[in-house]
């Protein structure tokens, strides 16, 4: 991480997907789709997409799904 930037609680889209281990695309797909909450900031040109790490750990939470483990039986064991 670069010392002289300033910290924010604001990512970008590469950075929301090096947080979640998803690509930059994903990410956008996932703010354009309304699953993932996001905020564009215009400027020159093309907007910048913003998320927030809160918002992208609240976005893992609606799409947790409980999985089962198997339990191996314990033989010879006791």
């Amino acid at each position: 991480m670069d010392p002289t930037r300033v910290h924010s609680p604001w990512l970008t889209a590469a950075e929301a997907g090096a947080y979640l281990k998803r690509g930059r695309r994903f990410i956008l797909r996932e703010i354009k789709s309304g699953r993932l909450r996001g905020a564009i900031v215009t400027g020159r040109g093309r907007g910048e997409v913003l998320t927030r790490a809160e918002w992208c750990d609240a976005w893992v939470d609606d799409h947790a799904k409980p999985m089962p483990f198997p339990v191996a039986p314990r033989i010879g064991r006791r």
